[in-house]
């Protein structure tokens, strides 16, 4: 075919001239459905950004957390060794009242050692009871920790209940706590306070539920002190470590058992313990605040608890048998 004929051809060929108003048309058309899209996806993606949010606020409640302004009740403080922590205190101020039974939550503190809660009872309360009726303390990850020890006043219904540790990763998060209590029992049979306590009124049922929102403060290592060898045994130390407020020391026993450290000596009353251990401030004050003994396949294993009431040398003492040694920690 010759060039002639293939353009006289092309030239006999019909072409729809376009439509300029439907070509408009579908142009905006699909506008708006790039744009619709769009909104779509900022309005999911605003969505998701708001719920990761809310799970941060409820996750990771630190921010939340308020320190006192001001100072909580001295004698409140230095029962429940948190002198040393200063404002670093939560104050709360929750309340919760049942059964004729009110209580508040005045305070909370938190380290990687321990977890204290500072309240207030009208009527004043006794200790909150066996392991059976214990409170519940709980995280905002649903875990649950157990008390350690507790303390009441029936002179003004203070009561102080000391549990466990706060998990990982409360200390990153801080924790988003809450205390039910299920189970009371009063201190004084006909005024609200007293100074002699009985322990013949019967148990009250209720539901008593406080929150609060507290940091948890880090403990620094010390240097390790050096064993201490106390007749047949050795007494290891394993950690050290110092918070504002507390001082927690771990130990492992060698050339004793658990059942050996536990024994008493016969002295027609309690009998004397034949193992003790204490812990004595810068000043001679008592710093001691409680120990456990525990085992494993190795051998005994200590965990005390001391207050902190400021830095300087606090001098730990350990007697075993009748032989006793001190040892010098050096708190910044």
């Amino acid at each position: 075919m010759t060039i002639d004929a293939l353009e006289q051809r092309l030239t006999d060929l019909a072409f729809d001239r376009p439509d300029a108003g439907r070509v408009t048309a579908r142009v905006l058309s699909l506008a708006r459905k790039r744009r619709r899209r769009a909104v779509a996806r900022l309005g999911a993606l605003a969505a998701a950004t708001l719920l990761i949010a809310a799970a941060v606020v409820y996750f990771v409640p630190a921010a939340d957390a308020v320190l006192a302004d001001t100072p909580i009740a001295g004698d409140l403080l230095r029962s429940a060794g948190l002198t040393g922590a200063g404002n670093r205190v939560t104050a709360v101020g929750a309340v919760a009242s049942s059964s004729g039974f009110r209580l508040q939550l005045v305070g909370a503190y938190a380290d990687s050692t321990r977890t204290v809660l500072l309240l207030r009872a009208n009527p004043a309360i006794l200790p909150l009871g066996p392991p059976s009726l214990d409170p519940q303390l709980s995280d905002q990850f649903g875990r649950t920790y157990h008390v350690q020890s507790e303390l009441t006043d029936s002179r003004t219904g203070q009561v102080i209940i000391e549990f466990e540790a706060l998990a990982w990763p409360d200390a990153l998060t801080g924790a988003r706590i809450a205390l039910k209590v299920t189970t009371l029992k009063r201190a004084c049979a006909s005024a609200p306070f007293c100074t002699d306590p009985v322990s013949s009124e019967p148990m009250v049922r209720g539901s008593w539920t406080l929150r609060a929102t507290v940091g948890v403060d880090e403990s620094t290592p010390l240097a390790l002190p050096a064993p201490a060898h106390l007749g047949p045994a050795t007494f290891n130390f394993t950690s050290v470590r110092s918070s504002l407020a507390t001082i927690g020391i771990e130990m492992s026993v060698k050339g004793a058992t658990f059942d050996d450290l536990q024994q008493r000596v016969a002295d027609g009353r309690k009998g004397t313990p034949v193992f003790t251990i204490d812990l004595f401030a810068p000043n001679g004050d008592t710093a001691t605040a409680s120990y456990s003994l525990g085992e494993d396949q190795r051998g005994p294993l200590i965990q005390f608890l001391g207050y902190r009431f400021g830095p300087g040398n606090y001098r730990l003492h350990i007697s075993y048998r009748g032989s006793d040694v001190d040892r010098l920690l050096t708190v910044p």
